[in-house]
């Protein structure tokens, strides 16, 4: 249901402010809701559309009417959801002049017609072009939510016909104490660290037991950079898991590393719980190609967006990392 975005404290001052407008008849036509990741963005913007769907409405939607019973059966024909074909893939342009049709049509019932698109970065640029004209002239009782982790990543075109609301990362003390209650309390360090601060994603990894699956990755990834593992070998074994959290977690490692390189006494570490190793390693990498490395993980984050081979793509970072430095033992 949708009061379900109760049981995430750092969205309630965002459901207020949507609460807000639709209880003044000020819907946004058309909304970004930006935000790492794990964050909660599809649960809030479900909940808001539930919302607007529902028939007697109060704080939330009220869960038992029709309208309400066909959006939980994901049968209400007034809202729509946009994604990819599969996961990795773009949004085609098939695929919006499909929603422009629908939305050519007279709603089903009075009342909003709600379109969940996302992730929106992955609209290819067809794509995005042919929704341009949708968001400047849009159906009065047509509310598009556009979801993103990634807003640089949208033409400035689509980023300036959409109001925006940008979910924060919560207080890791927050999320700290949010997992706690989730049964964590042993593993929320780590966890927090791994999900980057998301407490849906740290969530979702605990109930999968990654921590032990980052653990052995960290290690492989060691080896690498020792020359004790090649990296064409790690990478094969490597594809089976996603492709992005590999690309995050060696993010985060070398972000680490770059902070002890420049001070080895710096505690404040993403991965507090590889510290003694990442001191070790720290020692024995030189700063430049430390960053240049960092540089090709951040770009390869963004070309995972689109359609790339990912075996290809772990064996390019591995065989980078084995020649951040020579001197390794």
């Amino acid at each position: 249901m949708s009061d379900r975005v109760l049981d995430l404290p750092w969205l309630q001052t965002y459901w207020r402010l949507l609460d807000a407008y639709a209880l003044a008849g000020r819907v946004p036509q058309a909304l970004l809701i930006a935000g790492h990741a794990g964050i909660g963005k599809m649960r809030l913007a479900r909940a808001f559309a539930q919302r607007l769907l529902c028939r007697r409405p109060g704080d939330f939607a009220c869960g038992e009417c029709v309208s309400c019973q066909l959006f939980e059966a994901q049968t209400h024909p007034d809202f729509l959801a946009v994604e990819p074909a599969e996961p990795g893939k773009t949004i085609t342009v098939d695929a919006i002049r499909g929603l422009i049709g629908t939305l050519s049509l007279t709603p089903q019932y009075r009342g909003y017609r709600v379109v969940i698109l996302a992730p929106a970065h992955q609209m290819n640029p067809a794509a995005a072009n042919s929704l341009l004209k949708t968001l400047e002239e849009p159906d009065e009782h047509t509310v598009m939510l556009l979801l993103t982790e990634s807003p640089s990543s949208l033409p400035a075109t689509v980023l300036s016909r959409c109001q925006r609301m940008d979910i924060a990362v919560p207080e890791p003390r927050d999320v700290i104490k949010w997992l706690g209650e989730q049964g964590l309390a042993a593993q929320a360090e780590t966890l927090l660290a791994i999900a980057q601060g998301a407490p849906l994603r740290a969530l979702i990894l605990a109930r999968e037991g990654v921590i032990e699956r980052r653990r052995e990755f960290f290690w492989a990834w060691i080896d690498v950079v020792r020359r004790k593992r090649e990296p064409v070998l790690v990478a094969e074994k490597w594809v089976k898991f996603s492709c992005e959290t590999l690309t995050d977690w060696m993010i985060s490692w070398v972000i680490d590393l770059i902070r002890l390189n420049s001070a080895p006494s710096c505690r404040r570490l993403n991965n507090p719980d590889f510290s003694e190793s990442l001191q070790a390693t720290a020692r024995q990498l030189e700063l430049t190609g430390l960053y240049r490395f960092f540089d090709l993980l951040n770009a390869t984050r963004r070309r995972l967006t689109g359609q790339v081979n990912r075996q290809l793509v772990l064996e390019e970072l591995l065989i980078h990392w084995s020649q951040v430095v020579r001197t390794v033992q």
